[in-house]
């Protein structure tokens, strides 16, 4: 089933960092754009906008879904200009007033010098795409973004069509709360210029981290991304990771487009990874290959565990042509309160499998 523009809206707004410290050291490189406790206080509230723009896509989806050609490969790898096209023209006329405006009247606006600039469709790096946001979309994006509270002076949005030859300039504001054009501007020029492989949508997800001077530890980042789950599988969640970086394992943050995981591996090699996607939502994904060293221990497993860790994981190759199930992940768990019933086996599985790993190592040694 095709996931809706309300779907994703959710996912997003999970996704967006809860907890945006009010303290901490930018990089230089923002220097010219605001003072720093400026900056953090424009992030907090575009922080608030990316909310207010999910919260009336949650409402008002159904006005803004489009139907999706190739429904089976956009269900198995969705892309957001492909199947959320709208949210994408949103979120590129978003970037591109903050990274192509200037701030004006003491950070009160942004004034934009060229209208055509707007309709650069923008991908998760940052970069153009062939793409251009055509009149119509143009307008219903800026409509809808006027409904957020952004205003466009210079512009006659309840005009049939823009005549963008005639539009010599465009000044934004937002009346609620100016600060937010300065974290605007500060996120638009992080989403270019500090993307990293592994690190996508910087903008649409607000992560302010790229713009501290120091690193963010990982266990901060988890506990945000754990935050929309129950507190006991929050807790679950934590006590894994901390259990495994104490067994030496290593952790790395990979932002896919938009999906998030957190991959433990035992020198380089990939053991288990707590994973967000809109598609699949959170779960935990076990690369387990050992389990045959240590039948027995899986036998004391309930039978329904047991049972899927007999069909092992990987691609059917007569799946050839149809949707993608994403075997290749691994032994695949929702992070739910389901998840609470068999904590304690994945515990002993994962151990079990660590070990095997360390042995291996030991032997080679």
């Amino acid at each position: 089933m095709q996931n809706t523009i309300r779907d994703m809206a959710r996912y997003i707004k999970n996704i967006i960092p809860p907890n945006i410290p009010e303290t901490y050291t930018l990089k230089a490189m923002f220097e010219h754009v605001s003072g720093e406790e400026n900056i953090r206080n424009g992030i907090l509230a575009f922080r608030d906008l990316l909310y207010l723009v999910c919260d009336r896509l949650i409402a008002d989806g159904s006005l803004y879904d489009k139907p999706v050609k190739n429904t089976k490969n956009n269900v198995s790898h969705p892309s957001l200009p492909v199947s959320y096209p709208f949210l994408n023209n949103v979120k590129s006329i978003l970037f591109n007033i903050g990274y192509h405006g200037e701030l004006i009247e003491n950070g009160g606006g942004i004034l934009l010098d060229d209208l055509k600039l707007l309709t650069s469709v923008i991908g998760a790096d940052g970069g153009k795409m062939k793409a251009k946001i055509s009149n119509p979309k143009l307008i219903e994006a800026l409509r809808f973004l006027t409904c957020c509270g952004i205003y466009f002076d210079g512009i006659d949005l309840d005009a049939r069509t823009l005549d963008m030859s005639k539009a010599t300039s465009l000044k934004i504001s937002y009346p609620d709360n100016p600060v937010m054009l300065t974290g605007l501007k500060v996120m638009a020029i992080a989403q270019k210029d500090l993307y990293t492989k592994g690190n996508h949508d910087i903008l649409l997800r607000c992560d302010y981290r790229v713009l501290k001077d120091e690193d963010t530890e990982v266990i901060s980042i988890l506990k945000d991304f754990v935050a929309p789950l129950p507190a006991v599988v929050q807790d679950f969640a934590l006590k894994l990771h901390q259990r495994y970086l104490d067994a030496g394992l290593t952790c790395i943050v990979d932002v896919f487009y938009l999906g998030i995981r957190f991959i433990y591996s035992h020198k380089n090699k990939e053991i288990w990874t707590f994973s967000a996607a809109h598609e699949s939502g959170y779960r935990i994904l076990i690369k387990a290959q050992n389990t045959h060293i240590y039948s027995d221990v899986i036998e004391t497993f309930p039978l329904p565990l047991q049972e899927k860790i007999s069909r092992g994981y990987g691609c059917n190759k007569k799946l050839f042509g149809e949707p993608c199930q994403k075997g290749c992940h691994g032994f695949s768990f929702p992070l739910d309160d389901s998840i609470i019933d068999i904590s304690q086996d994945i515990e002993v599985w994962l151990d079990k499998e660590v070990s095997c790993l360390q042995r291996k190592k030991h032997l080679s040694n």
